[in-house]
């Protein structure tokens, strides 16, 4: 490494006072579009998409606090007959309560919901569904098939709430 250094300097003394001068300006000018380019401008980006960032979240907390009082207004409780939440959290929760594993759901335009139960006891899905009849949801169509295991049975049916 000395070597080169060595080699370097000789380099440069051999060239005439001219050259030596335009080769430190060059230098100079490539070192200051170095700093500018390759370190300022991208820390000022960083920091510009930081602050914009930080005023989108503040925006979106100040949002969220003037619809707080919107929301302590409506009634989440609802009657009793009917449970609240959104169709599949209703039927998915009924269905955790009667230990019913979903295999698949689908959604079915509004207020609708396909499903397929693969493997499941009749005893278990009868009360289910009288638990689903009771939160007001109705059964478009049902299609149940008994498994080679007694008692057990695999379903599809259309939910609409």
């Amino acid at each position: 490494m000395k070597e080169q250094i060595e080699q370097w300097q000789q380099k440069w003394q051999a060239l005439p006072p001219g050259d030596q001068r335009a080769l430190g300006i060059l230098s100079l000018f490539l070192g200051g579009l170095f700093v500018v380019y390759g370190l300022f401008m991208p820390a000022k980006h960083f920091f510009d998409d930081a602050r914009q960032s930080a005023e989108e979240s503040r925006q979106l907390v100040a949002w969220i606090e003037s619809q707080r009082p919107l929301l302590e207004r409506l009634d989440l409780g609802g009657d009793n007959s009917r449970a609240s939440g959104t169709l599949l959290q209703r039927v998915t929760a009924a269905a955790d309560q009667h230990r019913i594993a979903i295999k698949r759901f689908e959604p079915e335009g509004d207020g609708r919901i396909r499903l397929w139960i693969e493997r499941a006891r009749y005893e278990d899905l009868q009360p289910w569904l009288n638990t689903l009849l009771q939160q007001q949801l109705s059964i478009r169509t049902i299609n149940i098939d008994a498994l080679e295991d007694k008692g057990m049975i695999s379903a599809r049916m259309t939910l609409e709430g």
